[in-house]
């Protein structure tokens, strides 16, 4: 050991025997993280700060595009849903206008078959079927409202 002198600090002369071992210049702690770089000093709070952020937006990447992703999916769900409400609209609206044209075809038919039979002369006719013909004219008649 050596004396201290005022102004002086210790050393201590070590054999090369009894240092520490030589270390690599990076240590792998796992596939995520990045590789320990030794050096003289420790890193500065800025670089720690950058480094940080690196990483965080690394992380940050994959989360958005899983989330977005997410988010178009639903989004193309609800396209979809939405498509088939206004197709079943559509197709209502359709067999609605089938079915009052359907009426109304057999509301013509109907009038043309009370034409018809309004139409006949029943003078020429046996007793039985002028008497069905006349019965006939009368309720046809009596719906459109000629009351006898």
């Amino acid at each position: 050991m050596q004396v201290n002198i005022k102004g002086q600090k210790n050393h201590f002369n070590a054999s090369p025997a009894s240092s520490t071992p030589s270390t690599p210049d990076s240590v792998r702690l796992g596939e995520d993280s990045e590789p320990l770089i030794y050096q003289d000093r420790p890193i500065g709070q800025k670089a720690a700060n950058e480094r940080l952020k690196r990483r965080q937006g690394k992380d940050k990447v994959g989360e958005v595009t899983v989330t977005n992703l997410l988010q178009q999916f639903r989004d193309t769900l609800i396209e979809i849903e939405d498509q088939k409400k206004q197709d079943r609209k559509l197709i209502l609206e359709q067999q609605a206008m089938m079915i009052q044209q359907s009426q109304e075809k057999q509301e013509l038919d109907r009038i043309k078959k009370e034409e018809q039979i309004m139409k006949i002369d029943i003078s020429n006719l046996d007793p039985i079927s002028a008497a069905y013909f006349q019965n006939r004219k009368l309720e046809i008649m009596q719906k459109r409202g000629f009351n006898f």
